[in-house]
């Protein structure tokens, strides 16, 4: 494959970039999208990059949404164009693909043109597919000249079709003058077969061979067997001469208008060849916008910044066979994802070089290749299997050392061929003003283990005094220590289900991994002895290594156990919060619909009272007698035990019955000291408070109040019923809340509703006196109340 001029052929083979191409050509529509994906060059530029990943996610969208997508299966006509252009007419099949390319330009351009109706996110998509030329007077050509067979149709011209009625004219007149000559005695005795046939063009007759030189005719040819000879009878030449003419001129016609369709292309060629380009490039985005799909790929932000902050990233090559593993389906197992942060990615990290360590085919290498191919994945412009929000950087050389690299020709040890690459590595990465990510496998590994171990050290040292982001993995232990006073460094590992035997494929940010070996020989059970004597051969310092790695594993799954309790506590306190919070809510609502309820049956209570009772005190007003007085309030303790039995349980505050019953009683009625009964006012409101019995003792003056807005009723403006009813309802309330002055404002006018208001004031249970309103008070234009306790 075609390399880019910053990567080599060599960094993309170690990172399996041709595999993932090669499936990728796999989603194309036509051949030469195919043969482009294969070779996909990488972008040159952020920009370019950003924009073609922005088409494939518009692509993207598209198939997710179900949106029926235009065929782009054109066919290669290259070779047809060279042809026209050179004057070289073309046969029906190859006129048919130009118009197949015409006619699969015009279905893209027309569904982005509704799709940009319909108000779809495509702009980019849209824009290209409007570049696509309009050819359809070529189409109609090139569609309308030939039949289903290939063959021109007679409407391809008018002269076409006179020339082939005149040409099936002779035919027939000839085939009849045929069957005529072979019915007649001079021919019937020698022919062969009784049948009128064609050669070259002309009707002839079967005669035996043994005739053929008696001057019947002129011999075309002879049968296989050499017994029968063609004869076309002399009558008949002239009818033959006059169809082969015929058959000439329709050639000749034939010709022109092949010629005719071929100049038509050749002129449209150059826009043709646009076409082609723009249908490829439309092929080979939707071919990466079902790659994307297929791996459950995201669009992410590419940036000039080296560095790598990718969460959910998964290895594409897995991800894919999976899914054909799955029949195309969904896959029902997941290629394991893991997060991964390095470069500036504040809080996160600011190391530059990730050392990952683990268990042998703990999925190290697997990660280091799936890093590699999303950065070529984004260089590319294509869309890369992680989660949504991460970015990558722009790499100008993504540099790689991974496999084995032994060359028998090159006379190369695989330590050797290491070395070389790893030389090539530090040179690529030292190199000014180049953003370069570099991938190891198991650095300076195949040597002798203290020395590779030394060599390793040096390389990453050497590295991290340049701009490189690197991402290594090893065993050595000395490696794992790096992070220590190296802001540079960060270590990372791969779990290992110790209790499974199993790799989990998870990586464990921030802490090297074990190797585990001896765990494993353990559990498979290898003799005691023998794990003992391997411990000692290990050396103190790795195997103190191993045991501290081992307490912070246990410390880990407790805090990690720990944290998932809490979280599970937090979870359950916020769930008995929001019920708490629920059912408080819902027994406020009830009290309201109960309140609201109680309020309903005690105001009907009260006013089916105050209809008895004013009844009651009409009665007792007609009398005017002490003793009508006294049946009147026998009759009113009769119309309150009726009110109280009406009213609903209390569901809040207990509520007085006693005191309510007494009310409803003593405030209707009152007796005047000259002992005539006085009608008194019943509260609109619900009785809360029962007022004292009225009692008409010497009365003291009316004190002085500050007046308020709370503690007066102004009625100025009424009529003077309206002004009585307000000032009763006033007082009402008043009385309720246990007021002991308050200010009736009537104003000075005519007189006319003072005298009202004070006339009532005179006769009210409510009140003990009243006076006119001092200097600041209002004057004679307020009386001032003072309200019985």
């Amino acid at each position: 494959m075609t390399s880019s001029p910053d990567i080599s052929a060599a960094d993309l083979d170690f990172l399996d970039w041709p595999e993932l191409l090669e499936r990728l050509g796999t989603l194309a529509q036509s051949e030469r999208g195919r043969a482009f994906c294969s070779r996909l060059p990488l972008c040159s530029s952020r920009e370019e990059a950003t924009t073609r990943m922005a088409e494939v996610a518009e692509a993207a969208s598209l198939i997710a949404a179900n949106e029926p997508l235009p065929s782009l299966s054109f066919p290669e006509i290259e070779a047809h164009l060279d042809a026209v252009e050179k004057g070289v007419p073309l046969s029906a099949e190859e006129l048919k693909q130009v118009a197949a390319q015409c006619e699969v330009a015009v279905g893209v351009r027309r569904r982005f043109a509704q799709l940009g109706e319909k108000e779809r996110s495509t702009p980019r998509l849209t824009e290209i597919a409007g570049g696509l030329s309009s050819q359809e007077e070529l189409v109609f050509h090139a569609l309308h000249t030939f039949d289903a067979a290939g063959e021109l149709r007679d409407s391809a011209s008018p002269e076409l079709f006179r020339l082939r009625r005149e040409r099936d004219q002779i035919a027939v007149r000839a085939r009849d003058e045929a069957e005529k000559v072979m019915r007649s005695e001079d021919y019937a005795p020698y022919l062969q077969d009784e049948y009128v046939t064609l050669r070259e063009d002309r009707f002839v007759l079967p005669l035996r061979a043994s005739f053929k030189s008696m001057g019947l005719g002129i011999v075309h040819d002879t049968s296989g067997s050499g017994e029968t000879v063609f004869v076309e009878p002399t009558r008949i030449v002239e009818l033959n001469n006059r169809l082969k003419v015929a058959e000439i001129e329709i050639r000749r016609e034939s010709r022109r208008i092949l010629e005719e369709l071929a100049a038509l292309i050749a002129g449209a060629a150059p826009a043709l060849r646009e076409d082609r380009e723009i249908l490829t490039r439309l092929d080979v985005v939707f071919a990466a916008a079902r790659l994307g799909d297929a791996l459950s790929a995201v669009p992410v932000e590419i940036v000039d910044d080296p560095v790598v902050d990718l969460g959910e990233l998964r290895h594409p090559l897995l991800a894919l066979r999976a899914t054909m593993t799955a029949g195309g389906r969904k896959p029902t197992t997941k290629v394991v994802a893991n997060d991964i942060a390095l470069g500036p990615v504040p809080p996160r990290s600011t190391a530059r070089i990730l050392v990952i360590s683990g268990p042998n085919a703990g999925g190290k290498t697997v990660l280091l290749k799936a890093v590699g191919l999303a950065a070529l994945l984004a260089r590319a412009g294509l869309l890369v299997p992680a989660a949504r929000g991460g970015r990558i950087g722009f790499f100008d050389q993504v540099l790689a050392d991974i496999g084995d690299q032994q060359s028998v020709l090159g006379d190369l040890s695989t330590f050797s061929a290491h070395l070389a690459n790893v030389g090539r590595i530090l040179g690529a990465a030292q190199a000014a003003g180049v953003s370069v990510l570099v991938l190891c496998d198991e650095l300076m590994a195949g040597t002798h283990p203290e020395q590779g171990a030394a060599l390793a050290r040096a390389t990453l040292e050497a590295l991290a005094d340049t701009q490189a982001l690197v991402i290594t993995t090893t065993h050595y232990d000395s490696l794992k220590g790096l992070t220590e006073g190296n802001e540079a460094f960060r270590n990372a590992g791969m779990e290992y289900d110790i209790v499974g035997l199993r790799p989990t494929f998870r990586l464990r940010d921030g802490l090297p991994g074990r190797s585990y070996a001896l765990d494993i020989a353990a559990r498979m059970g290898l003799p005691q002895t023998v794990l003992d004597r391997a411990r000692e051969l290990v050396g103190a310092g790795s195997l103190g290594l191993e045991e501290v790695l081992r307490d912070l594993e246990a410390r880990e799954a407790t805090l990690a156990a720990a944290q998932a309790a809490l979280e599970g506590a937090r979870l359950d306190l916020e769930e008995r919060i929001a019920a708490e919070q629920a059912a408080a809510e819902s027994l406020t609502e009830r009290e309201r619909q109960l309140a609201r309820s109680s309020r309903e049956v005690i105001d009907r209570a009260v006013r089916d009272a105050r209809e008895a009772l004013r009844e009651v005190v009409k009665e007792a007003r007609e009398k005017k007698s002490l003793s009508a007085a006294v049946a009147a309030r026998e009759k009113l303790e009769k119309a309150a035990e009726a009110a109280v039995v009406g009213l609903p349980p209390a569901t809040g505050p207990s509520l007085d019955v006693d005191k309510l019953r007494e009310a409803l009683a003593n405030r209707a009625l009152g007796v005047a000291s000259d002992g005539k009964a006085r009608a008194k006012s019943w509260p609109k409101q619900p009785v809360k408070k029962a007022s004292a019995v009225v009692t008409h003792d010497a009365e003291p003056e009316v004190p002085l109040t500050v007046q308020t807005r709370s503690n007066s009723v102004d009625v100025r403006g009424r009529r003077a019923d309206e002004a009585l009813h307000e000032v009763e309802a006033y007082l009402d309330q008043a009385a309720l809340s246990g007021a002991d002055t308050v200010f009736v404002i009537h104003g000075h006018g005519t007189g006319a509703l003072r005298k009202a208001v004070r006339e009532y004031l005179a006769t009210s249970g409510y009140v003990a006196r009243y006076r006119p309103g001092g200097p600041g008070e209002g004057g004679d234009g307020v009386s001032v109340v003072s309200l019985r306790g």
